[in-house]
């Protein structure tokens, strides 16, 4: 397994293969960018246009835009030993934990401005007043809901900037602020799974400074999806008829996509007909909970609309936390319906994309059965997954899925570690199936022009010589 120095050499060094291209490549031309802003905070020569990364200057190829992007290599097993010391109870579903539990702040200013129970900025407080952290990296809004980021550095302003809002921003550009105009030795991070992992990144090599911006506390939000602001926009206009300046507050419960506005009315929709107003890389994402925060909190499975259901991952949230009930400024519960959760986050682990028809005509070539072809499809859109999950994903019998699996690993199209099945690279598993299919045919050819060809022209030659009046033919066959 990679060691925590090989990590640091990895991300601080130079002299690499990788750059902007690379990154334009690999993650944005493959709608696969959650517009983070990690890159921006790295390199000043990266802008963002149309909520998409651009080049705007030389590139001196640093390769630091690729490596600390949250989409690029993040060794988990590293991370999870780094993070969470093997203390924890790991869920499949929900990542590593040592409590899940519901709370609700104490607070009435707070829990009047936050979303819910307001366990988010409660917490935050709590790691600003009692010196954990000096600032907090956060997201901010206009009485627009145009969202910014924002480096909170007061109570007052971590209140301010508090509740949901569900647009995707380049967040992470303001750690640039943070280290060179605020000077924040100790850093909070309050955003969503997504982002978590450029965080991380920034954990084991801080880029920019060897004592400004130290990442102390992550905070993940739960999360099904998010929008970009135009789309945002859109959505609140086309379904419900109003404008951005009507909202006072969004949130997402019960399946409803519910706007509250400022007259004290309430509009709600079906989260399913906001589907296509999502955000592009969403569709790609599997992680519901944060699971690499040092604690998660949404609504789902919370006793109440304002309260929050709240993951405690780290020691440092499990600190953090019992500081805040120390002082009072939370309250607990351990009614949490945990099913609810569950069953939120299964359902975007399971976001996959279904084996075309295409697909399998062009494999078939390759002389693989459609359910292995399908098997190997879904684990490439799941990343990874056990049995278990393949049986509640895919419309085949148990038996089926086994021997598909078992021809797959045969085949060295994926590989198993412990009870997670990995699918390997489709550049590679097609190009080895091409190899080996051209060698084959190489070979089925050589036996075909040296012993078959020559027995069938034998053959007509003994049948048919008597009618045939020149020999032209016979030039290929001696």
């Amino acid at each position: 397994m990679l060691t925590k120095e090989q990590m640091i050499d990895y991300l601080q060094c130079d002299i690499s293969s990788f750059n902007f291209q690379d990154l334009y490549d690999l993650v944005i031309s493959k709608e696969n960018c959650i517009n983070c802003g990690a890159c921006l905070a790295i390199c000043p020569r990266i802008s963002i246009n149309e909520n998409e990364p651009k080049l705007i200057d030389y590139d001196p190829e640093c390769s630091l835009c690729y490596k600390y992007c949250p989409q690029t290599f993040f060794p988990k097993k590293l991370l999870r030993k780094e993070i969470f010391k093997h203390k924890n109870y790991q869920n499949s579903l929900l990542g590593d934990f040592q409590k899940i539990l519901a709370a609700k702040s104490t607070d009435n200013k707070i829990l009047q401005n936050s979303q819910n129970g307001g366990v988010v900025t409660t917490l935050l407080c709590t790691a600003l007043n009692t010196g954990l952290v000096d600032g907090v990296l956060m997201v901010n809004k206009d009485e627009n809901w145009y969202p910014k980021p924002f480096i909170a550095r007061t109570q007052e302003e971590i209140i301010s900037a508090a509740g949901s809002i569900y647009t995707m921003i380049p967040l992470i550009s303001a750690y640039r602020d943070a280290v060179y105009k605020f000077e924040i030795e100790n850093l909070a991070f309050v955003g969503l799974p997504c982002q978590i992992p450029a965080v991380r990144k920034f954990q084991f090599w801080p880029p920019l400074s060897n004592k400004y911006g130290k990442f102390k506390l992550i905070i993940g939000l739960f999360c099904s999806s998010n929008y970009s602001y135009d789309s945002m926009l859109n959505l609140v206009h086309d379904l419900n008829g109003i404008s951005m300046k009507d909202i006072k507050k969004f949130d997402v419960s019960h399946g409803k996509f519910i706007s509250y506005l400022k007259d004290g009315s309430i509009k709600e929709i079906s989260i399913n007909k906001t589907n296509k107003y999502h955000y592009s890389s969403c569709k790609y994402c599997k992680d519901y909970t944060a699971e690499f925060a040092d604690i998660s909190v949404g609504s789902v499975g919370a006793p109440h609309d304002n309260w929050n259901s709240v993951i405690i991952r780290s020691d440092a949230g499990n600190q953090l936390f019992k500081k805040a009930l120390k002082h009072q400024k939370l309250i607990i519960s351990m009614d949490v319906n945990l099913n609810k959760i569950k069953k939120a986050s299964k359902r975007k682990k399971v976001q996959i994309t279904k084996t075309s028809d295409e697909i399998y005509s062009a494999l078939k070539i390759f002389n693989i059965s459609k359910p292995a072809v399908e098997i190997y499809t879904i684990l490439v859109s799941l990343g990874e997954a056990d049995f278990n999950t393949l049986i509640e994903v895919i419309n085949l019998k148990p038996e089926i899925i086994y021997n598909g699996l078992n021809t797959l690993r045969q085949r060295k199209w994926i590989l198993k570690d412990n009870n997670l099945y990995h699918p390997i690279n489709p550049s590679h598993v097609i190009k080895n199936e091409i190899n080996e299919f051209m060698s084959k045919f190489k070979n089925h050819i050589d036996m075909i022009k040296r012993k078959i060809l020559k027995d069938l022209d034998t053959i007509f030659i003994q049948n048919n010589l008597m009618e045939l009046k020149n020999l032209d033919f016979m030039e290929s066959i001696f």
